[in-house]
Formats: structure tokens, sequence, C-alpha cells
């Protein structure tokens, strides 16, 4: 498969995908069921079909409203999906450059699983602030089997141990600085638990590419999030100790870690 087939329907199921991901968005952070009720409209309760589902073009067809009462459904729809193709787009990009196209075929719906994950859970952290552990724990799953079956399929096991290795990096860092900022202030500070559940997650997928872009890429999360903090702060609505939505920065910092950790690296090392 060329690359002029491939970034089509890498575009099409993006969006589908995408479309799924408002849901889990949606129920997951109140522990719904994300197969059962069918979806339907919040406030009339109108059971939406097939034309009110189509990913963006229903949202633009109905002016971001419901077929029957109206009443406005969100940009949320919209922008996850969008987000989701935005992502999809840029890993299936970076990973044909990295390799052949059979084998890109082969690492891709990994990559894949972990834009969607970065997505879903950057989203419900800035609106619940809050990362599920069941949607990490999934992405973990999914995306470990899809990672050793890329490993074996391409002939590279040395790979396996190396996601292995990055997980374990991700784990210790983000870890020891949690229980660091617990010793020393008795609380979270920062960013919670949530985000020590996903730091293997992003260590484990930057593993994949170089264990040594493991660090540099929660680097950039922590600036990021530093960066984000300050306006906050110098409004008065948050202090050292609030804690705000890490989670985005931290799936920030490992996107631009996937396309430039490495030559952040040779440009620290000198090479």
């Amino acid at each position: 498969m060329s690359l002029f087939f491939l970034i089509p329907l890498v575009v099409v199921l993006g969006l589908l995908i995408g479309s799924f991901l408002t849901v889990v968005a949606d129920r997951v952070p109140r522990g719904g069921n994300i197969n059962r009720p069918p979806s339907a409209c919040g406030n009339c309760g109108l059971r939406l079909g097939p034309l009110d589902l189509v990913p963006v073009i229903s949202w633009l067809a109905l002016g971001g409203k419901c077929r029957r009462c109206r009443n406005p459904i969100g940009i949320e729809p919209i922008v996850i999906e969008l987000l989701n193709v935005a992502i999809w787009v840029a890993f299936a990009l970076r990973v044909v450059d990295d390799a052949t196209i059979e084998d890109s075929i082969a690492v891709l719906p990994a990559f894949l699983i972990f834009g969607s994950v970065l997505v879903v859970q950057s989203w419900i952290d800035i609106r619940e602030q809050r990362l599920p552990r069941e949607i990490t724990f999934t992405g973990m799953v999914l995306g470990g089997v899809a990672l050793l079956a890329a490993a074996l399929i391409v002939g590279e096991p040395e790979r396996i141990w190396m996601s292995v290795l990055g997980a374990l990096i991700a784990l210790a860092l983000i870890g020891g600085i949690y229980l660091a900022s617990n010793a020393y202030y008795g609380q979270d500070v920062a960013f919670g638990f949530g985000d020590v559940i996903l730091a293997p997650l992003l260590g484990m997928f930057l593993g994949w590419l170089n264990p040594g872009i493991v660090a540099p890429g929660l680097f950039f999360g922590f600036i990021l999030g530093t960066l984000g903090a300050i306006p906050a702060m110098i409004g008065g609505k948050a202090t050292t100790k609030t804690q705000l939505p890490f989670g985005p920065f931290l799936a920030l910092g490992a996107v631009i870690a996937v396309f430039l950790g490495q030559h952040f690296v040779d440009l620290v090392l000198g090479r």
C-alpha cells in the first residue's frame, strides 16, 4: 500500500474512531457503559441514527444542534474527531518516514492506539481533572500487544525490551517525583497518581523508538506544564501547590519527543 492510499484510509478510520472516543470521553468518567444505551440527545432523549453519527459532517449539517429539539450538542464531538485524525495522520507520516511502507503498516496500528489514548485522556483531564485508569490500562494492553506483534513482524525483537525499558524509565521518573512531592509537601503537587499511571504508557512507545528519548519527552511535558501554569499563577487562580490538568502536557511532550526527541538528544550530545 502506497502513502497515497494509506493517508486517506487513516483519515477515514481516524474520524470513525474519533466518533467512538466522544462516547468514551462522555461515559467513562461517569462510570457508564460505552456500549449501551445507544447514543441519544441529552436534552430530549432522541436516539441518534446513522445520519446523526457521521463524523464531522453530521455536526456541521446540524449546526451543532439536536435534529429534533435544537439543543446545542457542544463542540466536543467535532474537536475530538478532528484531534484524533490530526494525530493519526501525523503518526502515520512519522512512522512511514522511519521505515518501508510494509514495515510501517505493521508498526502503525500501535501508534494509532497511542494517539487515540492521548487524545481522549487529554480531553477528559482538561474537563474533569482526572485520567481514568481503565483507559490508560486498556491503552497499555492493546498498545503493548500491537508493539509486540510489530517487533516480531519487522524482525526487530530488541524493540520489545526497548519498550519495557522505556516504560520503567518513565515510571521511575514520574513516580519518583510524585513520591518525593508527597513526602515533602504531604500532598499531591503539580500532578496526581493518574499521571504516574500514564507515564509507563508514554515510556513504552517512546522506548520503542529509543529509550534515550523517554526522559526528554517527560522534560518537554514539564516545560509545557510550567508554561501553562504561569498565566494561572499570575492571574491568582493557582499557586505552586495547585493541581492543574497535567496529562495533556505530558501527552504533548511525548508527541514532541516522537518527532524531535532523537534530534534533541543528538543536539545535547553534540552529534
